[in-house]
Formats: C-alpha cells, structure tokens, sequence
C-alpha cells in the first residue's frame, strides 16, 4: 500500500468512527454518471417485484403492456429514465437533489429549483418532487393506461435514484468530479474512474454476483436484519439518509480507494439497493394494490442499526398526490 493510499484509509476510517457505526447500514475523459447503473435499477426493482401483492402485480403487468409491444417487467423498465434522459435534457435535473454536504438536512428552497419549463408549476426539478409528482400521476385513474405506464416507469427509476447516495449531494457535481483509482485501477470501464461512477456501478460490479445470485443476496439481507419495518416513509427522509452516506463516503480528488473502502461502503450499497426496492414496493402496493407490503418470507430479527435519523426541520416537496399536468 503507498503513501497515498495509507493517508486515504486513515483519513477514511477516522470520518467512519466520528459519525458513527450506524452509517454502515444504510477513452480517459470522465463521463456524468446519472444514477445507480443499470443494474443497479435492476437490482432495486427485483427485490420490489418480490414484494409486490397480487393484484398491484396484475396492475404492473397491465400498465406495463400498454406502454409497450413486448411483455416487460419491473427490472425492464427500470433503467428507462435515463435513456429517456438523453433525447429529453429538460428531465436531468428530476433524477438528483444537490444537498450541500456541510448541509445537516435538504430545504426544498434551496436545494430544489423552480422548473424552467414551467416556472409557474407546484413541482420542482428535484428528485423529491418528481416522485411525488409521479406518484400522482400513476393513481390518477383519468389518464390513459399510457400516460400512467410512464409515470409508473419514472416512479421506478426514481426511487432508485434517491437511494444512490450521491444523488444527495450537491458538491462535485454529486461526486462526479472527483477522480479516483479503484482497487487500483484508474480507469473504470472505458472511463476515468470518479466517485460517483464508483457507487453507481464499480461497487456493484466487484462483488462478482450474477443478478440473481446479487437479487438473493439482497431479499436475504431484508430477512436477516428485518429491513422490512423500514419500508416506508417519504423522499425527503430517504434524501436526508443518502445525502448523510455521501458525506461519510466522500474522498479527496485522487483518492486510491482499497478494498477495505469497498468492503465497508458495499454494506451501504446493499442496504440502498434493498429498501429502495421495500420502498417502490411499498408505494406501488398504496397505489395500485392493497396498504400492506407483503414480505417475500418470514422476516428474522437481526442486530445491524438502523439508517441515521437525521434531526433538523426539513422542508419537503408538495404533499397533493393529485395529478398535475406539465
């Protein structure tokens, strides 16, 4: 280990223990990351898939196929956002919440901008009002089946995004902007490795699990520390939560992250991808289905902490759940 990397876990490990073990839960240009990865979304709509009762199943597949010539599911649909993202740059900013990371919690006036397509609309260009904006939308039974279908598939991909926990920071373009070398690597793919492609895939990607095995480890998890308790709440919450794992997370620019940084902040990833998924389960069975969250198994009693409660008055997004055109 050189210099470099002995100032980093040093430096790493004291920002752990001062903001406490309950963190642990919950070509060479470098390219904007948007959000968990592909599989990332996918992960987090597979455990949801399992949660999901009957009839909001059946309600998913309607949707679904209304929206679509081919049979698609959950996980399908899930990365959608971000290729819709590309021809469509006016949604970008619905995908992200730039907390400032001295920030102890998100103001909605600061941290949430007035839509410049629509400066005279309730919902803003945040992360935290489009979920739900497009939860609205997707209860408003007077819309066609299309036009829920998609709201259904920005649902999704949104719930994801506000528990990658770079999506809550505002600082270097949500860790974009900061370059790393990865588990001694500089480049992550075809890119130069920055710390938010590293939450997004990298971590991920070096557990060496295929997406079922990944999915099975995730629902196992859920059991082991009965995460299903945690399977509500509202985006403001969940952004707080994720803008807090940033911070803890945060590297200098250059920074060598070893396998002991991904060790720990893997937990973190594991915890984020499963409650996203309890979480869009949750919703979606309030929407479309029955109140209550069925679980995919018993759930066991375990011992790992709770997410940080971050204390503060927060300012949350409008609480309607009215459909409300753009």
């Amino acid at each position: 280990m050189n210099e470099s990397e002995v100032g980093w876990s040093a430096w790493h490990h004291g920002i752990k223990r001062s903001l406490g073990v309950c963190a642990l839960l919950f070509c060479m240009s470098t390219p904007q990351s948007w959000a968990w990865g592909r599989e990332g979304h996918r992960l987090t709509a597979l455990v949801t898939e399992q949660y999901l009762s009957p009839e909001t199943k059946a309600q998913v597949v309607e949707l679904l196929q209304a929206d679509a010539k081919n049979r698609e599911t959950l996980a399908d649909v899930a990365p959608w956002a971000d290729e819709y993202r590309t021809d469509h740059p006016e949604t970008a900013q619905w995908h992200f919440v730039d907390i400032p990371k001295t920030a102890v919690t998100f103001d909605r006036n600061r941290d949430c901008p007035v839509s410049e397509k629509d400066p005279k609309s309730p919902w803003r260009d945040c992360v935290t009002d489009r979920i739900l904006y497009f939860e609205g939308r997707l209860g408003d039974t007077s819309l066609s089946e299309a036009e829920r279908a998609i709201a259904l598939k920005f649902l999704v991909h949104f719930v994801g995004d506000i528990h990658q926990p770079f999506h809550a920071l505002g600082d270097d373009r949500g860790g974009n902007g900061i370059s790393v070398t990865f588990l001694g690597s500089a480049t992550c793919g075809t890119y130069r490795c920055n710390l938010h492609g590293v939450w997004d895939d990298s971590i991920i990607e070096s557990q060496g699990l295929s997406e079922k095995k990944y999915t099975d480890r995730l629902l196992q998890e859920i059991k082991d520390n009965n995460w299903e308790r945690m399977a509500g709440g509202e985006p403001t919450t969940w952004a707080n939560i994720s803008h807090h794992y940033a911070v803890n997370a945060l590297a200098p620019n250059g920074a060598f992250l070893t396998k002991e940084y991904v060790a720990e902040e893997a937990k973190v990833v594991d915890a984020q991808l499963a409650l996203g998924g309890l979480r869009l389960a949750h919703i979606l069975n309030r929407i479309l289905g029955t109140p209550s969250t069925p679980a995919a198994g018993d759930a066991q009693s375990g011992r790992s902490p709770l997410p940080v409660q971050p204390t503060g008055n927060s300012r949350t997004a409008p609480s309607s759940t009215t459909s409300m055109q753009r």
